[in-house]
Order: C-alpha cells, then structure tokens, then sequence
C-alpha cells in the first residue's frame, strides 16, 4: 500500500519485485479501505495537506502496527528525520535519492531492517558563543513544549489550543528567544535547540 501514486512509475514487479497496491492523498481513506492482507509496506510523504505529519504516522502505527512505514519526501531538516524515527518510521528517504536507493530502501524495510538516505541541508551559522555556552540553552517547561509543538509542524493556534496559552503569548515567548539566542526564524531556534538535546 502507497500513499503516493508517483511510485507506479518506479518499479515493475516483474522486474524489481516490487509491486504497488494502492495509493490516496487522504489518511482516512487509507484507513477505511487498506487492508493488511494486501500489502507490507507504508510509503508515505511527509507534508499532507491538511494533514499533521507525526499524526499520519500515529494513525497508521495504531491502525496497522505490523506494518512498517517509509517517509518519502523532499524535506531535509534533520529535525524532522529525527521526530519521524523517533515515532517508529523504518526509513526516510529525500525525493532526489535514486530508484537504486529507493528499491534498497523498500527491500532492506520489508527484511524488518531500518534505512536512511538523507543528505541534510547545508546549517545556519550560529553563534559560536551561543553554542558553547550550554547553560544558556536551559528552557522553561512552556518554552520547550512550544518549540516541540512547534517543530512537529504545528500553528500557533495548534499550539495555543493544545497548551492553553494565548497565541499572542507563544509569539512573545518564541520572539525573545529569538532575540535571546540571536536567530533569526524560529527554524533556527529550532535546530539550536535540537543540536543541544533541549528540544
């Protein structure tokens, strides 16, 4: 079973013994109509629209624990690798790995195996001051449960609902740590924290 329809064109059972069963843009529908007798594997890309990538994952781990999943796509912050293995996923693959690698992938996952082809993107300079002083990077329990929120891909309305903070208080938090930690986005807030093991 694949969610992505595009992998009809990569593989030939005959050929590659690999053999497409299905795909949808919809969770739900996977849901419904998947049946496990039918398939091993779960290809799955990472952004959904309208979807909550940690949630799709969730969903089909509860529905279909048996089944591995591989997450396909084009993003490569390291910090979403690190969330999705961190969920269960078996691989993660880029969109500019080759067929070779995707097939390597696929076989290695259906042996019960991890994979990952996953070139990151080139880091944000960061103060080396900034790094090196560990004790600056300590975050209040509120801080650090926004930027976890905030790194699986939730608004600040998501946040907001889920924490029971105003979203005009997340945007100040997340603007003086910003200025705190001399970043920029909060992207790079983010990866500062995640490379120092607070998020």
């Amino acid at each position: 079973m694949v969610i992505l329809s595009s992998f009809r064109f990569l593989f030939r059972p005959q050929r590659d013994g690999i053999a497409i069963t299905g795909s949808s843009e919809m969770i739900d529908e996977v849901v419904s109509r998947a049946r496990s007798t039918e398939f091993d594997i779960f290809i799955l890309d990472l952004h959904i629209p309208n979807h909550q990538p940690i949630d799709n994952v969730k969903t089909l781990k509860k529905h279909f624990p048996d089944k591995p999943i591989i997450i396909y796509t084009g993003e490569k912050s390291s910090i979403w690798k690190s969330r999705m293995f961190h969920e269960g996923v078996s691989a993660y693959i880029t969109k500019d790995s080759t067929r070779d690698e995707l097939k390597l992938a696929i076989l290695k996952v259906s042996r019960g195996e991890r994979f990952n082809v996953f070139i990151p993107e080139e880091p944000k300079t960061i103060p080396v001051s900034v790094v090196n002083e560990s004790d600056n990077l300590k975050l209040s329990a509120l801080q650090r449960n926004i930027l976890v929120y905030l790194a699986d891909g939730l608004t600040h309305k998501e946040i907001s609902d889920k924490i029971g903070v105003s979203r005009s208080l997340i945007e100040k938090i997340l603007k003086n740590l910003r200025a705190d930690y001399k970043v920029k986005n909060n992207l790079e807030l983010i990866k500062l924290h995640s490379k120092a093991g607070s998020v």
